[in-house]
């Protein structure tokens, strides 16, 4: 079956490359000399990486609907008007020694919701990433993203001009392209063998469009990583979110694998789809749509949940769950299912009834794909009930941890050793299962002791 699987997975990148002949390859140059908005080197550097940031120039489309969109997914779209001038750039980062590539090349669609670029799911997911020897190029691809770096570097952008974003989809797919047909320059000579789509949040809205609307007509990735995504999908040009909560096309032509938290599940339940084909979907216990982890990326310090609420001005302690642990296993299962044929193991659902999370006595959230920290927990994670002391909207995405009672954590620890040994079989548990990969599940265990020692009374 294996063997089989693999063919297959080769059969269909053939007929993917074929199509991507249709999309246009841009030009690319090298950015000026200096540090990228956006950039990611003070986290890959130290791992033996180099960043390079690089200019995309072509004439891109917007497009329409083809036909009634429906919650099926199954979306036509064609070009509407003449092609458009754009300037864009990207940002790459790749292993230093060529002999370390493993020849994935991650595309992530960067994130505009906060008014510039920033690259989440790599934020999540870096460990993954960078330890596997892949390398990793973030697009802009959004008007939102050009505009502002325009703002804060007119220098080194003043050039660029992304016409709207009807036109993302076509320059995303450009973008995708140039990474093979362009890698002498994009990648200091690499050979890219997979080419796979991520995006988090707005931009997974975005994916979700794309997979349903362009990817069986692009044939640009092997792959697609949609990082929380909400129920709607994206509209074709400008909004963040569309009228159409749709599933993923049950006959897209490549492995998708949805990677969801608790905060993303509103109306999620109309749009749930079996793990099937070429569909799968992982719901993680206890995580939120952003974390500490998120901020500590982008801080430069360790935060814990109180001094990340200061930070962001939310009411009650931010998410320190580690769904970092699901992201590494995320990218580690769709790159094997990319290259092998393998699909990833199925995780059940969160239970949510009439649109409401289903939670046991303590607040932990029932169903899921379940890490050693909601199966053993010390504090009750949960990706809702935060809240802006100002009202904004963005602490709501941030979720909170709780610390558990004294006496509730006596009663389901008597002993550290209790609790070691407990934490210890829940991560052998999720490792089995392929929901943490090796290096996560070392590092968790090695630092129970720590954890538990500090709040467990002798």
């Amino acid at each position: 079956m294996l063997v089989r699987a693999r063919r297959l997975a080769g059969v269909l990148t053939t007929f993917a490359s074929l199509w991507a002949l249709l999309v246009p390859t841009p030009e690319v140059a090298p950015a000026p000399a200096g540090t990228p908005q956006a950039s990611v080197a003070h986290l890959s550097a130290p791992r033996g990486y180099v960043e390079s940031e690089h200019v995309l120039a072509g004439r891109a489309s917007a497009y329409e609907a083809v036909g009634t969109w429906g919650a099926d997914g199954r979306w036509h779209a064609r070009a509407v008007g003449e092609r458009t001038p754009y300037r864009t750039r990207v940002i790459v980062n790749r292993p230093a020694d060529p002999r370390r590539f493993n020849g994935t090349v991650y595309v992530e669609w960067l994130n505009v919701s906060s008014g510039i670029d920033i690259a989440p799911s790599f934020a999540q997911a870096r460990d993954q990433i960078l330890s596997s020897g892949a390398a990793w190029v973030g697009v802009s691809a959004q008007r939102a993203g050009v505009e502002a770096a325009k703002r804060i570097d007119p220098a080194r952008y003043g050039s660029l001009e992304v016409p709207g974003d009807a036109f993302s989809y076509d320059i995303y797919s450009q973008a995708g392209k140039a990474v093979r047909a362009r890698a002498r320059q994009l990648l200091g000579g690499l050979r890219p063998h997979r080419v796979i789509a991520t995006g988090e949040s707005q931009s997974a809205f975005r994916l979700t469009t794309y997979v349903n609307a362009f990817s069986r007509t692009t044939g640009v990735f092997d792959g697609f990583l949609v990082h929380s995504r909400f129920a709607p999908a994206a509209p074709l040009g400008e909004g963040l979110m569309g009228p159409v909560s749709p599933r993923i096309r049950e006959d897209v032509a490549v492995p998708v694998l949805q990677l969801q938290t608790e905060s993303d599940l509103g109306g999620w339940e109309a749009v749930r789809q079996p793990d099937r084909g070429n569909v799968h979907t992982w719901e993680v216990a206890g995580a939120a749509h952003a974390d500490v982890h998120t901020l500590e990326s982008s801080a430069g310090t360790d935060l814990d949940p109180e001094s990340a609420a200061a930070r962001m001005g939310c009411a009650r302690p931010i998410n320190d769950f580690p769904f970092r642990y699901a992201a590494d296993a995320a990218y580690a299962a769709l790159e094997r299912w990319v290259r092998t044929g393998r699909r990833p193991a199925s995780a059940p659902p969160l239970e949510i009834v009439d649109d409401w999370l289903q939670r046991d006595a303590d607040g932990i959230v029932r169903g899921g794909l379940r890490l050693p920290d909601v199966e053993v927990p010390l504090a009750v994670h949960s990706g809702q009930g935060n809240y802006a002391l100002n009202g904004g909207f963005f602490c709501l995405l941030f979720g909170t941890t709780v610390p558990l009672p004294a006496e509730r954590l006596a009663a389901l620890h008597p002993s550290v050793d209790a609790y070691v040994e407990a934490y210890t079989a829940a991560a052998d548990a999720a490792l089995r299962a392929g929901f943490m990969t090796r290096s996560d599940r070392d590092a968790a265990v090695a630092s129970a002791r720590a954890r538990a020692e500090a709040v467990l009374v002798p």
